[in-house]
């Protein structure tokens, strides 16, 4: 859908609860009073003598909360619901017959009461939870329609979200006591809790429609029978109970309360249905997430509110908070499933929140049935026994909680080990290594109260050691090694300061998971610095080679060109004038060509052998070894080429790598060894090319500096991430070895 569209249907969910509140109740006059006053299911507010009670009085109307009305123009509640009602308007006075309690006795007396339009903005004002919860319920139903409004789940949502707030005309601005003698009529509750109960039918719609299913055309249907067949039963109990004309009319007009009844353990099994049946994980995740929902909003309304008023005589919370906060779980837990947010984490928090919760109604039942028995066999109140308990239940998550701040002030973080490396974790490798070393010094000081703290990084071939420090050791410094893959990078040593404890056997831990994030963070940083190194010798060796190529076309081949078209311009004119002459120059000029495509062909092998490309590496090896063997080389030390069957194809950078350090090598061997011959030795596994250079002759000297043929080889290998190595060869002689990884090419 379009976001225009989902914007309409948004506009129309918020509008419908708004336009039929303000319908219903600015239908007819009102005397300012309301009948029901809870936000949870009504309860009948007739008494036996066919009276009613005001439950809660709106603006400016002398009836009171408490009031009982007897009779309403001369005549009772029972006889006006029998008979039939004058029209009502504005500006109507009535009078109602009334018994106020008073100081000593009940008193019956007459009130005067003008009839006024609805007060909307008192009984706003008086109620006003309940508008700001209608109204959250509406933006959790956008929210969860907005983030899939092609799920079915989240469409019934938001059709539940509209149609729940309908109930608002039944509590707690229900049907009013001129209601009940004309006005309005009760019609208004009726259709709100009617449109209330299609709400509960859109949750089963909902939970349903959280596992994907092909047949889907009995859902709707089946859903809308759940609150049908429970007024159908609740009709049938409650007329015949029913002897007077109010209590029949209070039972035709409750609607929503037996929907409840039937709607939560239908929504329980359509869960575990749809839980035994769902197949993808965020299914199971969402009907379980429900299912945990019911759990917890069935379980607190009974055990927050149900059972303390058996044990004590009444609930601990008021029941219109307990409704709110029961209902709320469900719906919160319902939102969540239809719009898939977060189940991963949702999901396991509720879970182990109704665990911990299952565990303190044990711990309170256990309580509980401990004070009967101290109350049966002593004079204590069990009142007073379970007040005390609840505090204490209530006082120790505060003392919990007290208890680590104070051990966070104490002792800094060395408690919670995950904080201090979650705080590693965040640290920019990205840096010099002096600065996030720097950095990871500074942290760890300031979150495990550190007086020193030092860190030692080891060198390696490619790289320096590097050292930081930061305060001064006043002792002995507990140290662990920065360890990454089994290969220790350095050393960390740290030192509590005076006002605190030392490090001790309990806290090795914590210092290993520091190591190990610190020695990833100094490996990440290396890596970073060895790389950054390598992009610094690329350039400089391409701009090197650029500066080559230049020099040997401006000094060498760019002049030779230059005076051949001089040359051919002379031969031109000596054509008719001197021919002889003119082909004795056009004669030189072809020479001169021939040296000019030698030049071309000497920088394009400087760029990259030709005999690559033509023959293969190991081919263009063996070729230049047979003219070597044959005496065309300048140097006529034999050489040979061995290599695996499967050795190629190479990626080009490795072949160009390979040709240059066995060509190095060997003509190290021809110079300086003293060899009588030299094997080439070329070898593949899946990750590289192994290449090996060995010879017979005298090895190199002790003290001899590595020159400019073996750096170079050395910088070739390294610069594809291989290693080079120069070592003396069993038997005698010098063996070159070398490794060039194969990469992705």
């Amino acid at each position: 859908m379009s976001r225009t569209g989902r914007l309409l249907v948004l506009t129309a969910a918020w509008a419908l609860p708004v336009a039929w509140v303000l319908t219903a109740l600015l239908a007819g006059p009102s005397d300012g009073t309301t009948l029901t006053s809870s936000v949870s299911p009504p309860t009948p507010a007739g008494d036996r003598g066919g009276s009613v009670r005001v439950a809660q009085a709106y603006g400016d109307t002398p009836l009171l909360p408490g009031d009982e009305v007897l009779a309403v123009e001369g005549r009772t509640l029972a006889e006006w619901a029998a008979g039939t009602s004058p029209k009502r308007t504005v500006g109507d006075v009535v009078s109602y017959e009334v018994r106020r309690s008073g100081e000593a006795l009940d008193r019956i007396q007459q009130v005067e009461v003008t009839l006024v339009r609805y007060p909307l903005g008192a009984a706003a004002g008086a109620e006003p939870a309940v508008p700001l919860l209608a109204a959250l319920l509406l933006l959790v139903g956008s929210a969860v329609y907005w983030s899939r409004s092609q799920a079915t789940s989240a469409r019934a949502f938001l059709v539940a979200a509209a149609l729940l707030p309908a109930t608002m005309t039944s509590a707690p601005f229900g049907t009013s006591v001129i209601d009940l003698a004309g006005s309005r009529g009760t019609w208004p509750q009726v259709v709100g809790e009617g449109l209330a109960a299609l709400g509960l039918a859109a949750l089963v719609v909902a939970v349903a429609a959280l596992v994907p299913s092909a047949r889907r055309g009995w859902l709707v249907p089946v859903a809308v029978l759940v609150p049908a067949t429970a007024y159908a039963v609740w009709l049938t109990y409650a007329l015949g109970r029913s002897e007077e004309p109010v209590q029949r009319v209070e039972a035709l007009t409750t609607v929503v309360t037996p929907a409840l009844w039937l709607a939560v353990p239908t929504l329980v099994v359509v869960a575990a249905l749809g839980h035994a049946g769902a197949e993808r994980r965020e299914d199971v995740l969402a009907t379980r997430l429900v299912l945990l929902g019911l759990a917890a909003g069935v379980g607190a309304w009974v055990l927050l509110g149900q059972v303390p008023a058996w044990v004590t005589g009444r609930a601990p919370l008021p029941p219109d908070v307990l409704a709110a906060a029961s209902a709320g779980v469900v719906l919160g837990c319902l939102a969540a499933a239809a719009a898939h947010f977060r189940l991963d984490e949702i999901e396991p928090r509720v879970r182990r929140g109704l665990v911990q919760a299952l565990v303190l109604v044990v711990v309170s039942g256990a309580f509980v049935v401990l004070a009967r028995a101290v109350d049966a066999a002593a004079d204590i109140s069990v009142g007073s026994m379970l007040v005390g308990g609840l505090l204490a239940l209530l006082l120790l998550p505060v003392a919990v909680a007290v208890q680590r701040l104070v051990r966070r002030v104490a002792y800094g973080d060395r408690e919670f080990p995950h904080r201090v490396v979650s705080d590693l974790r965040r640290l920019d490798a990205v840096t010099t290594p002096e600065d996030a070393l720097g950095e990871v010094l500074e942290l760890l000081a300031r979150r495990l109260h550190l007086s020193y703290a030092a860190v030692e990084v080891f060198a390696t071939p490619s790289s320096e050691a590097i050292s930081a420090s930061i305060g001064a050791a006043g002792g002995t410094p507990a140290t662990v090694d920065l360890a990454v893959g089994g290969t220790t990078l350095g050393r960390l040593a740290v030192e509590v300061d005076v006002g605190h404890d030392p490090f001790g056997p309990g806290d090795r831990r914590l210092l290993e998971d520091v190591g190990a994030q610190v020695g990833a963070l100094v490996q990440a940083v290396r890596a970073n610095r060895d790389l950054q190194l390598s992009r610094q010798r690329l350039i400089g060796a391409r701009e090197e080679e650029r500066r080559r190529l230049r020099r040997d076309l401006h000094d060498g081949l760019g002049p030779s060109l230059a005076t051949m078209a001089m040359r051919l311009e002379s031969a031109g004119d000596l054509i008719h004038a001197d021919p002889g002459q003119a082909a004795d120059l056009v004669a030189r000029l072809s020479d001169q060509a021939r040296e000019d495509i030698s030049e071309v062909r000497r920088l394009v092998e400087g760029l990259r052998p030709p005999a690559l490309d033509q023959l293969g590496l190991v081919s263009a090896l063996r070729h230049l070894a047979a003219e070597h063997s044959a005496g065309v080389g300048a140097v006529g030390v034999p050489w040979t080429v061995s290599a695996d069957d499967d050795l190629e194809p190479l990626p080009a950078a490795v072949e160009v790598a390979a040709y240059r350090i066995v060509l190095e090598a060997v003509t190290n061997v021809q110079r300086h060894s003293r060899a009588d011959r030299c094997e080439v030795r070329l070898t593949r596994d899946d990750a590289a090319l192994h290449l090996e250079v060995a010879d017979t002759g005298g090895g190199l000297a002790p003290d001899r500096r590595a020159g400019v043929g073996l750096s170079s080889m050395r910088e070739r290998a390294e610069e594809l991430g291989g290693s080079f190595e120069v070592a003396p060869r069993s038997g005698g002689g010098t063996v070159v070895r070398a490794r060039l990884p194969l990469g992705d090419d």
